[in-house]
């Protein structure tokens, strides 16, 4: 029986005694290729010496360049930083030992060496770089795969036909894909349909829900269904085809085709903003289950029917925007987004604003979920 060649790992032995050199390679010569250097300067130049090193032992008084100064240059060189060094020294005190692992040295021993001892602590450290690097390279396959999901996601997004007619919106994720949506059509009577949507969580996982969402909502509005139709098939589809712990809360508005009548559904969203030309606001709170939660609703019938006025607008929005945190950890609230929100209405500005007076409030930090707001004008 032929056996295969094992490659044995590379370590590198740093001591300016000879004899200590050859007691190292003779405990550990049959399970390592063993690669002496007797001073600083010629250990560092040997540490970038192909095949790298897999391991050094390193000796601290030497004449020259110590032990602890090596040990910092392999740190500080990034061909180098990530190999392994284990003091070996008769330096014996706790002082020493504290600034030998201080330099991010793995492991110290003393001399005289015990072989088992040796034998032990080289073989561990070994196995943890190897697992580190296994480790690595795993994470970097689902770093690939997770940036081709969100490409396919993102892609799915950006393909659904959007109506921003008499529409304003803002958007902000804390990943490329987001758990928050907005979507936007006019059926073929001209009613305009517009739904606000809030995966539970957020990133890659909360995303995957929005595709699906999309293209019922797009499909259905462009059927002539009504928006109570499409929450219903909505909340159908989504407790049936994804996971109990992903469910979506949502909002949804319902636009007369003459726009003098509207409707609005609000499950689990924060209150929905009414202003009229005075900038006094009526607010319609959640009186619905987010969508996938139950699969047998009672009914979807509007939650509230606004006669729309000349300079009326509607807000809807998700919770990241009144759970933006300060650096004193309070929350930015409902009370401070509707006078923000009177204030843009009133002053007619860009709805960007809100990112402006949130990244204040938040001191620079940013969000700490999705979030996203619609502004829908008569």
């Amino acid at each position: 029986m032929i056996q295969k060649n094992i490659k044995k790992p590379t370590i590198m032995v740093v001591d300016d005694t000879p004899e200590n050199i050859d007691v190292l390679k003779g405990v550990l010569h049959e399970l390592y290729v063993l690669r002496p250097a007797i001073n600083g300067e010629l250990a560092l130049r040997l540490a970038l010496v192909e095949p790298l090193p897999s391991l050094i032992l390193l000796d601290i008084m030497m004449p020259g360049m110590d032990g602890y100064e090596v040990c910092r240059r392999l740190k500080a060189n990034p061909l180098t930083s990530q190999i392994p060094v284990i003091f070996i020294t008769a330096m014996s005190e706790t002082e020493n030992e504290v600034q030998g692992l201080s330099v991010s040295a793995v492991d110290y021993l003393t001399k005289p060496v015990i072989p088992a001892i040796v034998k032990a602590r080289v073989q561990t450290q070994l196995a943890l770089r190897q697992a580190r690097l296994e480790l690595e390279e795993k994470n970097l396959i689902l770093k690939d795969e997770k940036e081709l999901l969100e490409d396919i996601v993102t892609r799915m997004r950006s393909a659904s036909p959007f109506d921003n007619r008499r529409l304003r919106h803002i958007q902000s994720s804390l990943e490329r894909t987001a758990g928050d949506i907005i979507l936007s059509a006019y059926r073929p009577d001209g009613t305009q349909q517009v739904l606000v949507g809030d995966f539970s969580g957020h990133g890659l996982t909360a995303a995957f829900g929005a595709p699906l969402v999309s293209y019922i909502f797009y499909r259905l509005s462009g059927e002539g269904c009504s928006v109570q139709q499409i929450l219903e098939e909505l909340n159908r589809i989504l407790y049936r085809q994804l996971p109990t712990q992903l469910y979506m809360a949502a909002g949804a508005m319902e636009l007369s085709a003459d726009r003098k009548q509207l409707k609005l559904w609000n499950c689990g969203l924060p209150p929905v903003l009414c202003m009229n030309l005075s900038s006094d606001i009526t607010s319609s709170s959640s009186k619905g289950l987010p969508l996938g939660i139950i699969e047998l609703v009672d009914n979807f019938e509007p939650h509230t029917e606004i006669d729309m006025l000349p300079g009326m607008q509607v807000y809807m929005y998700t919770d990241g925007l009144t759970e933006a945190m300060s650096v004193d950890h309070i929350l930015y609230g409902q009370a401070r987004l509707e006078r923000l929100v009177t204030r843009i209405h009133r002053e007619k500005l860009p709805l960007e604003i809100i990112w402006q007076e949130l990244d204040a409030y938040c001191g620079g930090f940013g969000l700490s979920d999705d979030a996203v707001m619609v502004e829908l004008s008569l």
